[in-house]
């Protein structure tokens, strides 16, 4: 700013004393109040941009649900493979309504939906094998679901080779700092006009 107001005062030498001392103080006056201006002006931009990093929002809380839900369906899928009832069983509510593939139409509770399990898991010789794939996961506050598509293959007891595609949706809920289940709907497409269940179909 120093270099504008010399030049001013350059361009003023000609002026009558009392008109060029005048002058120059109202430049000096013009100038200064620039410089008041502009400092104000950085002055708001530096409390505007600390303000908004003060109220950046944080990260969002659907997300970090979102990922603890995906956590609850891995920790499904080692369980299910295991064949551990008593792990699987753990991930649900006490009054989980589950629709199956197989009757009756639905299971009311743990120790019904416990039973379905059992029966389903004792077909099998060894471990089963999940694959999950077209998975949409999603949660608004303590509510969350999932939904794909789930091949699930094993060996039976008959040494038959099994594999079966399925559409899963799975609903939950958050109590105690704990995502559980609480509704499980499981099914496979079915030929209306003969009836059957398309077990061949696959994504």
């Amino acid at each position: 700013m120093r270099w504008k107001v010399q030049r001013e005062y350059a361009s003023l030498e000609n002026l009558p004393s009392p008109l060029r001392r005048r002058s120059i103080i109202m430049a000096t006056r013009i100038n200064n109040m620039k410089s008041l201006v502009l400092l104000t002006f950085i002055g708001l931009a530096s409390v505007i941009a600390n303000a908004q990093t003060k109220n950046a929002a944080p990260a969002n809380g659907d997300d970090v649900a979102m990922k603890e839900i995906r956590g609850w369906l891995d920790r499904w899928t080692k369980a299910f493979a295991a064949k551990d009832v008593d792990a699987i069983m753990a991930l649900y509510a006490d009054d989980v309504i589950a629709y199956d593939v197989v009757p009756p139409l639905q299971y009311v509770g743990k120790a019904e939906y416990r039973t379905d399990y059992l029966q389903f898991l004792s077909q099998y010789t060894d471990n089963v094998k999940v694959e999950v794939r077209d998975l949409h996961v999603g949660a608004n506050g303590d509510l969350g679901y999932a939904a794909g598509l789930e091949l699930i293959s094993g060996t039976l007891k008959s040494g038959q080779k099994s594999e079966l595609w399925v559409r899963f949706t799975s609903l939950f809920r958050k109590s105690g700092g704990r995502w559980l289940g609480f509704h499980d709907h499981v099914s496979v497409p079915a030929d209306i006009e003969s009836g059957k269940a398309m077990l061949e179909m696959k994504p």
